[in-house]
């Protein structure tokens, strides 16, 4: 169903302090719209707050660790204090490590499962009666990892699918109710985002999203459209789009190229060292903004999302069979940060 325009809303984003989450809190503000902002760490709270102001909207900044469902209550409720209702909820927030599943920690694990998954939930549980209220939306960050595990991600990968799933059964359960609320899962290809430089790692060497590599705004100018437009499942850049499909076609072929490419992919050549300090379970301080250190490599448009949301089906049939005549399948472009 139609949703107010963004300079109508509220929108609270949970992990929004920095990397995709900040670049949407901007772009939603860019349109109007005000914002709630929850996140851990102070500094980038008051930073993406400033850019909220800059652009001309208001913010609130709430001190929120999504893995504690009273804090994620107190994150929505001091939302609509300030604000008096919300009209969508951004669950982004997002912690990984980098490691062989056999070598995850018993308490690696369930914070990854802890942050990624229980906190979309939290999110939605907290923020769904005043969405019913505004008859507004949902959106759940995920991930194209969501649909296929890839090495030294097994944690990241299972809460993203978990995520996946969860928000299946709850989108249909909304649909029977005739709530009004609309659910949207986000499946991003790698972004550039200050997250590789702040991951919990065991390989002892510098993380890297896996090519090809998007600028975080144009993938929060899509998740500002889903505000206004929900999508059930949008896939975000090519690279996304391609693991989704050739997840569905070969698995096979896709286990045969993680093989032979799923280690080298995920990092540089630079030594890290294994205790290097990390956001797991305690904030890395300062404000690193929105990107991360690729930005040589970063694209900053993405054709196919763009006509997925704005082309309808002949851009979509156009650029699909263009693709298809050079697509080699593999995961190439997967989102494994925010």
């Amino acid at each position: 169903m139609g949703k107010k325009k963004l300079s109508e809303q509220v929108v609270v984003v949970a992990g929004g302090s920095y990397g995709l989450g900040r670049a949407i809190v901007r772009a939603v503000a860019d349109r109007g719209a005000k914002v709630a902002i929850g996140a851990r760490d102070s500094d980038a709270l008051a930073g993406a707050v400033g850019e909220v102001e800059a652009a001309g909207s208001e913010a609130i900044a709430v001190e929120t660790d999504v893995s504690r469902r009273e804090q994620v209550e107190n994150l929505v409720e001091r939302s609509v204090e300030r604000f008096g209702r919300i009209d969508t909820y951004v669950a982004n927030a997002m912690v990984t490590v980098y490691a062989e599943a056999h070598r995850l920690a018993d308490d690696e694990l369930r914070r990854v499962l802890d942050v990624n998954f229980f906190g979309g939930v939290y999110g939605y549980w907290a923020s769904l009666p005043h969405l019913r209220d505004s008859q507004g939306t949902f959106v759940q960050i995920a991930s194209a990892l969501s649909y296929r595990g890839i090495p030294l991600q097994a944690a990241y990968c299972s809460s993203k699918a978990a995520l996946r799933t969860f928000f299946e059964t709850a989108r249909v359960e909304q649909q029977k109710e005739r709530s009004g609320v609309d659910i949207s899962v986000i499946l991003p290809g790698a972004i550039n985002t200050p997250q590789f430089d702040r991951a919990r790692q065991k390989m002892g060497l510098q993380p890297m999203p896996v090519p090809p590599i998007y600028q975080p705004e144009p993938f929060a100018e899509a998740v500002a459209t889903c505000c206004e437009r929900p999508v059930r499942e949008l896939p975000l850049g090519w690279g996304a789009q391609k693991l989704c499909w050739g997840q569905k076609l070969s698995p096979r072929a896709g286990d045969a190229m993680l093989l032979r490419m799923g280690w080298k992919n995920q990092h540089t050549d630079e030594l890290k060292p294994q205790d290097s300090p990390d956001n797991l379970f305690e904030t890395v301080p300062g404000d690193p903004g929105a990107h991360g250190r690729f930005d040589d490599q970063a694209r900053e448009s993405t054709a196919w999302t763009w006509a997925r949301l704005h082309g309808g089906k002949p851009a979509l049939i156009a650029l699909g069979a263009l693709a298809g005549a050079g697509i080699v399948w593999g995961t190439m472009g997967v989102r494994t940060e925010h």
